[in-house]
């Protein structure tokens, strides 16, 4: 019989102490980090961390020159598949570090998943900041990214060349590419 007292005392601190931690997360919980999920028309479910200090509630765009400054930086970093440091970086790689730097945002790692966040935006509207996607290789699926720049110029890391400036006018580009995303409003 002293079995049942001391199991019943047992759920009951138990159900005390997650009621406890759940009234400490809803009150005084510090600020939740802004995702997409969804809500949106366009948005994704696939999840953005951003810093704390964010604001989600103004409408947020890349600095154009400090995107610019930062991106110059990384011109001439050779091309390794899978790398992400300035030692060598791919297409999503780059896209990640220079977003980390520029705007201290999360994003990830592989094309297919950055192709999967944000809003799909037209070309003549795209502004700085907007990832730009093509298609490539023998099956024809999207493969590569770049970041878009003005004035029609992106920044992307190319195979042969590493990381480098490019034209969306270029004959290459212009019969690959496939869409332009906007990761932020």
């Amino acid at each position: 019989m002293k079995r049942i007292p001391r199991q019943q005392f047992r759920r009951f601190v138990r159900a005390g102490i997650a009621a406890g931690v759940a009234c400490c997360f809803i009150g005084c919980g510090a600020p939740i980090r802004y995702t997409r999920n969804g809500s949106l028309p366009g948005a994704s479910k696939q999840r953005l961390t951003v810093p704390r200090t964010w604001d989600y509630r103004k409408t947020y765009s890349i600095p154009g020159d400090r995107l610019a400054a930062v991106a110059a930086r990384y011109i001439g970093i050779r091309y390794r598949y899978g790398g992400m440091s300035r030692r060598g970086t791919d297409c999503s790689g780059l896209v990640c570090m220079i977003y980390r730097e520029v705007c201290h945002a999360k994003l990830p790692r592989t094309t297919g998943k950055q192709r999967a966040i944000g809003r799909k935006v037209s070309l003549p509207q795209a502004k700085s900041g907007d990832l730009v996607f093509f298609r490539g290789g023998v099956f024809g699926r999207v493969s590569h990214v770049g970041i878009y720049l003005s004035g029609r110029k992106f920044i992307h890391a190319s195979r042969k060349r590493g990381v480098i400036y490019s034209n969306l006018d270029d004959a290459y580009y212009k019969e690959h590419f496939v869409e332009a995303r906007r990761i932020f409003r």
